[in-house]
C-alpha cells in the first residue's frame, strides 16, 4: 500500500467518526449554550495534546510567516469555524448540516485551485457531482424543492454554510503549514490556541443562562467531541494533508453524511426511504470514483520538520 492509499485510509476513518459529530453536538447543545460547549470541548481536546506542545515546543513554527498561518488555522478551523457551526445547529437540524457537507467539499477545491494552483481533474469533479447529488438525496428523501434556505431554519443554514466555508480556508493553510511541521504538534498548537477565546465566551455564557445539568449523554456527547472529534480526527487529517492535496480529500467528507443518517436510523429509530438509500449508493460511488478510479496525483513531498 502506497504513503497516498494510507493517507486516504485515515482520512476516510476521520470522516467516518467525524459523523457522529451532528449527534454528538446536538445532545450537547440540548441543555448548555454552543460557546460552553466547544469551551468544554476544547479543553478535553487541550488536555490531551498538552504534553505534545509542551514536548514540541522549540519545534514550533519560528518564522513570521508561519506563525501568522498558525494563527489563520487556529482562527479560522477552532474558533471561527465553530462559533458558526455550533450556534448553526442550534438553530437548525442536524439533516440540513450534513446537507450543507457539500459546500465544503466544493469549497476546499475552488480554494485549492486559486491558492494552492491544483488542477481539478474530470474523474473528480464527476465524484464531487456525484456525491452531491446523492448527498441531496439522503438528506431531502428524494427530488424535492429544498429547504435549506428557507423556512425558520434559514438563518441557521447560512450559518453552518459560513463556517465550513471557513473551515475549508482552514484546510488550505493548514497544506502550506504540515509541509514544515508535524501535524501532531500543529494540531496541539491550534486547538490550545482557541481556549483563549473558548474561555471567555464559554464562562460569560454560563454567567449569563446559569449553570444548567448537562444529562449523561450530554456528557458522552462532549467528551467524543473533544477526544475524538478534535484531538484524534484534527490529527488524522492534518496528517493525510500533509500527504495528499486538499482537492482530492475533499470528496471524502461525504461520508459524513451518509454515516450520519445511519446513526439517525441506529439512534433515532428512522426509517429512510429507497431514494434516501439510493443517495447513499450514489454516495460512495462518488468517493470511489474519486479516491480508487482516478489516476494517482503525486505524492506530497515529505516535511523537512521531521514526522509526526
Amino acid at each position: 500500500m502506497s504513503g497516498r492509499q494510507r493517507a486516504l485510509l485515515v482520512l476516510a476513518g476521520t470522516n467516518c467518526l467525524w459523523a457522529g459529530s451532528y449527534v454528538a453536538g446536538k445532545a450537547a447543545l440540548a441543555t448548555w449554550p454552543f460557546a460552553s460547549v466547544n469551551m468544554l470541548r476544547f479543553t478535553i481536546a487541550a488536555a490531551i495534546l498538552l504534553p505534545v506542545l509542551w514536548r514540541g515546543r522549540h519545534r514550533l513554527p519560528s518564522t513570521r510567516g508561519d506563525r501568522w498561518r498558525l494563527l489563520g488555522m487556529c482562527f479560522l478551523g477552532f474558533i471561527g469555524n465553530k462559533a458558526l457551526e455550533y450556534l448553526g445547529l442550534s438553530l437548525t437540524t442536524a439533516s440540513d448540516t450534513a446537507l450543507l457537507i457539500a459546500a465544503e467539499a466544493l469549497a476546499t477545491v475552488l480554494l485549492s485551485v486559486a491558492l494552492l494552483s491544483e488542477r481539478i481533474q474530470r474523474l473528480e469533479a464527476a465524484g464531487l457531482m456525484l456525491g452531491g447529488l446523492g448527498v441531496y438525496l439522503v438528506v431531502e428523501g428524494g427530488f424535492r424543492a429544498p429547504t435549506v434556505l428557507s423556512g425558520s431554519q434559514s438563518v441557521g443554514n447560512l450559518l453552518v454554510v459560513a463556517s465550513l466555508i471557513l473551515e475549508a480556508g482552514f484546510t488550505v493553510i493548514g497544506r502550506t503549514v504540515v509541509n514544515r511541521y508535524p501535524p501532531l504538534l500543529i494540531t496541539a498548537a491550534v486547538v490550545t490556541g482557541s481556549l483563549v477565546a473558548w474561555w471567555p465566551a464559554g464562562i460569560a455564557a454560563l454567567w449569563v443562562r446559569g449553570w444548567p445539568t448537562l444529562t449523561l449523554g450530554g456528557w458522552i456527547g462532549i467528551v467524543y467531541l473533544g477526544a475524538i472529534t478534535t484531538a484524534l480526527c484534527y490529527w488524522g487529517w492534518l496528517w493525510g494533508l500533509k500527504r495528499v492535496m486538499p482537492g482530492a480529500m475533499a470528496p471524502l467528507l461525504f461520508i459524513q453524511p451518509l454515516l450520519g443518517t445511519g446513526l439517525a436510523v441506529w439512534i433515532r429509530g428512522e426509517h429512510p426511504s429507497l431514494p434516501t438509500l439510493f443517495g447513499g449508493a450514489l454516495i460512495l460511488l462518488g468517493v470511489t470514483t474519486v479516491v480508487l478510479r482516478r489516476e494517482p496525483a503525486p505524492e506530497a513531498p515529505a516535511a523537512t520538520a521531521g514526522a509526526a
